[in-house]
């Protein structure tokens, strides 16, 4: 009995020691996640603040908004609110706007956001530590103003007489076709291209079919997936693939190509507007998707027949195509500062108040679509003196207005006219070459400029 009893003891106190020893071979986790979760600001004098959302870039520690602040938001001290992992011992906190500002951050005081801050998270277990850099990301830029970039000042590579960019390709694919003539009286063509996406990587590709000195490059037009380019002869050239040319069979002659309207529907139909020289006497012209031609009235006097800037586009409120064509010269080589349009390419109204002055007359404008306004650019006026004023009409023609000092022509950009211009889908406009005077060569210039804010994401 002695023995079992003695026994029973021993065994108890096994088990106690045992329990003992378990006891202190236990591991017990302390959390590590020191990640912050969520992130906002907010404040009564920052209109907005509450709704801007951040991003916290786990990867590179990174907390910032995607969608930048409006230009001039002025950010101080503010009140900051987080989500943090349970790991989270502390939080100390650096501003940049405030020189020797390290302090521990009670998640309560407000913080200065002039400059980056910087958080660093300190787990439980001392060691683990995470660091995040925020910031308040606010547009650098005034919105309404133009920056301009020369990207090239050798273009085509040599001295030209006269120059035409035109853009081919889907919106994926584009590439800008630029025909040069070189200089000299009756020289031949070449032509170069260069995707949309790199507009100085320009190769030359053969061309043939125009002849030497007699195509009036400034009025190449597009027109029912093919190009087409009148001659000082009177002759009418066609390329579907912008770089073999053939002579259209017609038995008219052809003075002005003033541009192309699009098919709009049952109300209208595709057309080429031209200018036609009857015996002497010029009426409008227009060819069809067929290439059959229609004669229409005469031309008046203070209508366009050159130096004109040509703009085609759809009305949203017609669901119609109107083609519209600015300032040049009329018959009686007059330089005008109208605007005339058409729906059919031969019943022309004019758009302009005839005693108005919206603008000096002038030849060889820029005209296209640009912040969703109709858009002139330059020119040379009656002094055969270049300009490079911007104008603006936001009622399709009717009336301009000259374009207040943010958007302008910088300052080292020199006045022109001749210029080709393009619109990318990036909101960038291209103006390539142009000449300083009438009997000047090309430039070899490539401007690219953009409305800030059109470079803006929403």
């Amino acid at each position: 009995m002695k023995n079992r009893i003695v026994l029973f003891v021993a065994g108890c106190i096994a088990l106690f020691l045992s329990s003992c020893l378990n006891s202190d071979e236990q591991e017990y986790d302390i959390p590590k996640d020191c990640q912050i979760t969520t992130f906002s600001l907010s404040s009564d004098s920052v209109a907005g603040l509450s709704a801007v959302k951040f991003v916290i870039d786990q990867v590179n520690g990174r907390i910032f908004n995607p969608d930048s602040m409006p230009y001039g938001t002025e950010i101080e001290k503010v009140i900051c609110t987080i989500s943090r992992a349970s790991g989270v011992y502390s939080i100390e906190v650096t501003q940049d706007a405030l020189p020797d500002s390290t302090f521990f951050w009670d998640t309560k005081d407000s913080l200065d956001f002039s400059k980056p801050v910087k958080f660093v998270t300190t787990a439980y277990d001392g060691i683990t530590k995470k660091t995040y850099m925020a910031q308040v990301n606010i547009h650098q830029q005034v919105p309404d103003s133009m920056s301009w970039n020369l990207l090239s000042e050798n273009l085509p590579g040599f001295p030209a007489k006269e120059q035409k960019v035109m853009t081919r390709g889907d919106e994926n694919n584009e590439s800008y076709y630029m025909y040069t003539q070189s200089a000299g009286a009756d020289n031949g063509y070449s032509l170069h291209v260069a995707p949309v996406s790199n507009p100085n990587s320009w190769t030359e590709l053969p061309l043939e079919g125009l002849p030497a000195g007699e195509a009036r490059l400034s009025q190449m037009t597009e027109y029912e997936n093919a190009w087409y380019v009148p001659t000082t002869k009177g002759a009418l050239y066609r390329s579907a693939d912008g770089q073999k040319w053939d002579l259209v069979e017609m038995a008219l002659s052809v003075k002005t190509v003033l541009g192309a309207i699009a098919d709009g529907g049952l109300n209208q139909s595709s057309s080429l507007s031209a200018i036609i020289d009857n015996n002497g006497t010029l009426n409008f012209g227009v060819m069809d998707k067929d290439m059959n031609w229609t004669t229409g009235g005469v031309v008046p006097d203070g209508f366009p027949v050159s130096g004109f800037g040509s703009l085609s586009v759809l009305s949203s409120a017609s669901k119609q195509y109107s083609l519209t064509v600015v300032a040049g010269k009329d018959k009686n080589s007059k330089l005008l500062n109208s605007a005339w349009s058409t729906t059919n390419g031969y019943s022309w109204v004019l758009l302009t108040d005839i005693e108005a002055d919206y603008f000096d007359k002038r030849e060889g404008i820029m005209l296209s679509v640009y912040d969703d306004k109709y858009c002139m650019i330059g020119g040379i006026n009656e002094s055969n003196k270049a300009l490079k004023d911007i104008y603006f009409s936001d009622d399709r023609g009717v009336t301009w207005a000259l374009s207040d000092t943010l958007t302008v022509m910088p300052e080292d950009y020199k006045a022109r006219g001749f210029a080709s211009v393009a619109v990318n889908k990036d909101n960038f406009m291209l103006i390539f070459g142009g000449k300083e005077s009438n009997s000047a060569n090309e430039l070899g210039q490539l401007w690219q400029g953009r409305i800030n804010r059109l470079g803006f994401k929403d």
